[in-house]
């Protein structure tokens, strides 16, 4: 189950571009965040930046997309199998508190009451062979 014992997705991307990640769904009352994190503009298609998504007890919720030039993918940590990444917020990847179904949704409606966090979002670059 995504989220519960140390098990987050991973997001694999290729070339530069900006990982998205949205919190939301706050089960204290809390405003949902959204930010994004960076790859260098230095990276070729050929770079692969992975990053280990965090989350946060408070949420319910956690959608991100990509926006780069070159291809991302999902899969959760210690699976083999992997899934495209979204690409906006009306067509984001979305896992909620302990599901096994990571999805496409529609999340536009919880970003604009959400609070920017750019570069302080809980999405950490990680090395390849981590898992």
């Amino acid at each position: 189950m995504t989220y519960t014992n140390g098990i987050a997705p991973i997001v694999t991307v290729y070339g530069p571009g900006n990982l998205h990640h949205l919190s939301y769904a706050s089960n204290g009352g809390i405003p949902n965040v959204v930010g994004k994190m960076p790859v260098p503009t230095t990276a070729t298609s050929e770079n692969k930046t992975n990053f280990l998504l965090g989350f946060s007890y408070t949420f319910t919720g956690y959608s991100f997309y990509w926006d780069g030039a070159g291809p991302a993918f999902w899969r959760v940590a210690g699976s083999p199998f992997t899934e495209p990444v979204g690409t906006s917020w009306t067509d984001a990847t979305s896992v909620l508190w302990g599901s096994e179904v990571i999805l496409g949704a529609n999340v536009a409606a919880q970003v604009t009451s959400a609070v920017n966090r750019d570069n302080e979002v809980i999405a950490f670059i990680i090395p390849d062979n981590l898992d």
